[in-house]
């Protein structure tokens, strides 16, 4: 069979797609949505039209004649993009939090949509990350975009709660120059260290965080984010704000709801390297991959 997946990024779970399908015996290609005749150049691109089609986001129409599973990872809930979806020509949704699949099955209650929901959590190849026992360090690593959904200003505060010595290290594109100029003007207001490393490409992450001691996410909202996943495999300590369906991801010692918590978990709570490895091992290995490609070509 021939396996699209479409996606306009190179996502860290691309390569986990083509290797998957690949082990099976079937062709596979990475497509641009925006030109869906003209595959990305990867290796064994086959021809289109595709059998199956992955699609990696719900921002897309269906394509006839082949069979479609979407994926709903987040923004195209808040943004609404999933209501253009004509779900009628959608075989199999596929969803990476518990609470948003909750919200589209309502959705699909109400106006009478029969396409199957599976809540699939994102995958990490724990090959690829290097893991060691590690020991607290007063580094505060955080691998997103600067961006107001990331909730950085609460970052911030958690910061100055915290003896000096923290620092916070953030990798991540400025989207929001507003919000970069606000951890710039407060965090020299409270003399406290925080840097800017920009955007770094995947293959360097890995020794990013390998000087970091601690993984803090504080959005207001995520689906599963890898970059919290890709730290704990590596046995660094991960501290997640409570944002809709993480308690469902991840033990509920790492998860806070206020300034206070965090910073007693920070300060406090053991530190588990192995603990953190195994959780990725347990629920976001590439079994969740095989998952996936099992529903796409039908296979029990």
């Amino acid at each position: 069979m021939k396996v699209g997946l479409i996606t306009p990024w190179d996502n860290a779970w691309v390569p986990l797609f083509e290797k998957e399908v690949f082990k099976r015996g079937h062709e596979f290609a990475v497509i641009n949505p925006k030109n869906l005749n003209k595959p990305t150049d990867y290796s064994r691109c086959p021809p289109e039209p595709a059998d199956v089609y992955i699609h990696g986001w719900a921002t897309g129409s269906s394509i006839n004649g082949a069979r479609n599973i979407m994926f709903l990872r987040r923004y195209e809930l808040f943004d609404r993009l999933f209501r253009e979806v004509d779900w009628e020509n959608i075989d199999h949704l596929i969803v990476v939090n518990t609470w948003i699949a909750d919200r589209m099955r309502e959705y699909f209650d109400h106006y009478g949509y029969k396409t199957p929901i599976s809540c699939i959590y994102n995958s990490v190849d724990l090959d690829l990350w290097k893991f060691k026992e590690r020991k607290p360090n007063p580094w505060i690593g955080m691998a997103c975009h600067i961006h107001p959904k990331k909730n950085l200003s609460l970052a911030l505060q958690i910061l100055a709660a915290l003896p000096q010595e923290y620092e916070l290290h953030i990798a991540g594109q400025v989207q929001d120059p507003c919000t970069a100029e606000y951890l710039n003007h407060v965090g020299k207001k409270i003399y406290r260290k925080i840097y800017f490393y920009g955007h770094i490409e995947r293959q360097q992450l890995n020794f990013w965080w390998e000087q970091m001691g601690l993984c803090l996410s504080t959005s207001l909202s995520e689906g599963n984010p890898n970059n919290v996943i890709e730290a704990m495999s590596k046995g660094i300590k991960p501290v997640v704000h409570s944002w809709p369906g993480a308690e469902d991801q991840f033990d509920k010692s790492w998860i806070f709801s206020t300034v206070s918590e965090a910073v007693n978990q920070i300060k406090l709570s053991p530190y588990e390297s192995s603990r953190y490895r195994d959780h990725v091992r347990k629920y976001f290995s590439l079994d969740n991959i095989s998952k996936v490609v099992d529903i796409a070509l039908e296979e029990k």
